[in-house]
C-alpha cells in the first residue's frame, strides 16, 4: 500500500517538475551589445554557475537567466517576435 502511494507521489512530482521547467524559448536583448559580447557574457554566467556547486538550493538561487538579467539583458519570448 505504501509503495503505491510513493509511486503516485513520485509520478505527480515528475509531472510538476517537467511542466515547471518548460518555458517559451527566449532571445536575450541588451541595447548596443554585439553577439560576441553576449556569447562572452553567457559563457561567464555558465562558468559562474558551475563554480557555485550543485545543490538544489544553489540552483534555485543562481540561474543562467538571473545572471544574464543582472548583466542588463532582457528576455524576449521568441513567440512574440
Amino acid at each position: 500500500m505504501k509503495k503505491i502511494k510513493i509511486d503516485v507521489i513520485l509520478y505527480i512530482m515528475a509531472i510538476l517538475i517537467s511542466v515547471s521547467c518548460t518555458s517559451d524559448p527566449v532571445k536575450w536583448y541588451k541595447p548596443g551589445t554585439s553577439q560576441g559580447t553576449f556569447n562572452r557574457d553567457k559563457a561567464d554566467c555558465q562558468e559562474a554557475l558551475l563554480s557555485t556547486g550543485t545543490s538544489q538550493r544553489t540552483k534555485e538561487i543562481y540561474s543562467l537567466e538571473g545572471c544574464l538579467e543582472a548583466k542588463g539583458y532582457t528576455p524576449i519570448p521568441i513567440s512574440s517576435q
